[in-house]
């Protein structure tokens, strides 16, 4: 898909539940947000990281993040591309050219990873425009990113 046809999203905030985390994603020229639920690992490691918070010992987003970082990749793309009932797909782009090769994949991923991965890489978030975003309120407090 082209990408001037898919809408950018920015993290704002993180909620917690007894059962996970949602990060609330929002588009910044209509206001327009949604909410993709996570383990609550998942969305402590997320805030973590947005907040550039790094872990004492490397989680497995991370390990992934050096990895590619230490082949010279680059990640070109975070994409939430699908949605069956309540269940969101992700697919992350990575350019991979260095003395090895010169190469561009694209990977299924959950979103959890594939946030986690925009957040590490200061790679922008973006979504199809066939998945709806419904307007919602701005969280008062709790889990505000920094």
């Amino acid at each position: 898909m082209p990408d001037e046809k898919l809408i950018t999203l920015e993290p704002y905030a993180l909620l917690y539940t007894r059962a996970g985390a949602g990060v609330c994603l929002r588009d910044p020229l209509t206001g327009k947000a949604g909410v993709i639920f996570m383990e609550l690992a998942d969305g402590m490691a997320l805030e973590r990281s947005l907040n550039g918070e790094r872990p004492v010992r490397p989680d497995t987003s991370s390990l992934l993040s050096h990895f590619l970082s230490a082949m010279e990749c680059r990640v070109r793309l975070v994409l939430i591309n699908g949605r069956k009932d309540e269940v969101f797909y992700a697919r992350v782009a990575v350019e991979a050219a260095n003395e090895v090769m010169d190469k561009l994949v694209e990977l299924d991923a959950r979103p959890s990873d594939a946030l986690m991965i925009a957040a590490q890489f200061g790679t922008g978030i973006k979504i199809v425009p066939a998945l709806s975003l419904i307007h919602i309120s701005e969280p008062t407090r709790l889990g505000m990113i920094s």
